[in-house]
């Protein structure tokens, strides 16, 4: 992960990293000591105060999560795509990468060379924030289209009457069925996805679930 230093650092012993204020540092480690963080810029790696450095944003990435809870957290989202960033539960530094595709999600793992470079497949970048936003033009399949999205925030809601679609593109809805609103750009026509199927359907068709 990038971060922003905020101060000048100069290391006090051998495993601390001297950094610039104003300079980016890529955090390998933040699960060993909430105070110090291991980083490393321009190929030298060590130890940096946590209170000197500022994370980049990065939504994607949520840390250590099993395997398990980030597939449940990415089949709940409708697009293909779908994705986030989970650090190694067995290896300090490494990082995986969990994509949603189909009815499935695919996990990749970040290789990590020896000169700080990361990748999935060839092509190397100086960063993992590098890295996502490649894929997101760039497919991370050999055999299919398959680029980086990120992840929708997803509302529940209840539909509170049926409707029936009368053009290409809206969704067919069931009185009591349960529906992922993803998009309300538009205050009449919501777009949502229900029973795996997505679409646009009036606003005024659904209610706010109590789950």
């Amino acid at each position: 992960m990038e971060a922003v230093s905020l101060y000048d650092f100069h290391a006090t012993s051998n495993d601390e990293l001297s950094f610039k204020k104003g300079s980016t540092v890529k955090v390998l480690n933040m699960d060993d000591d909430p105070n110090w963080w291991k980083a490393e810029q321009a190929g030298k790696e060590g130890l940096v105060p946590r209170n000197y450095i500022h994370l980049k944003p990065h939504p994607w990435h949520k840390g250590v999560i099993p395997r398990a809870e980030a597939e449940r957290i990415l089949m709940k989202q409708p697009n293909d795509g779908a994705f986030l960033v989970r650090n190694s539960e067995t290896v300090p530094g490494e990082f995986s990468l969990s994509v949603k595709y189909g009815q499935a999600v695919q996990h990749f793992r970040v290789i990590r060379d020896s000169f700080g470079k990361y990748s999935i497949w060839v092509l190397k970048q100086d960063s993992i924030n590098e890295l996502v936003n490649y894929h997101r033009t760039n497919s991370l399949s050999k055999e299919k289209e398959l680029f980086l999205k990120d992840m929708l925030e997803i509302e529940t809601y209840v539909a509170a009457y049926d409707f029936e679609p009368q053009e290409y593109g809206e969704l067919k809805l069931r009185r009591g069925d349960i529906v992922s609103v993803t998009d309300k750009t538009d205050k009449n026509w919501w777009k949502g996805v229900s029973g795996g199927k997505e679409g646009l359907f009036p606003a005024t068709y659904i209610k706010k679930s109590d789950t």
